[in-house]
């Protein structure tokens, strides 16, 4: 990502895995069935879960498909507020 040091954007890939991870386990999925509803093999689903590559936007509309959760909170985590 253009203009963020290493060390942030090896952060955001971390978070972002973790996330991805936590969601995956939390709709008692294996690395597997998510991998092959992605459309990607299973080495690289275990990479992006542990941080070590980034996601593509593809994958990221696949994974909002998938498990029904904004592209705000897979990216960052927090829901976004409606506003009134």
């Amino acid at each position: 990502m253009r203009g963020m040091s290493i060390i942030a954007e090896a952060l955001l890939h971390l978070n972002i895995g973790e996330r991805i991870k936590e969601l995956r386990e939390s709709n008692n999925m294996s690395v597997k069935e998510l991998a092959k509803q992605m459309k990607i093999g299973t080495g690289s689903l275990r990479m992006i879960e542990l941080g070590g590559v980034g996601i593509t936007a593809y994958n990221y509309l696949r994974l909002h498909e998938i498990f029904g959760v904004s592209l705000h909170y897979i990216i960052t985590g927090e829901e976004l507020e409606e506003k009134p």
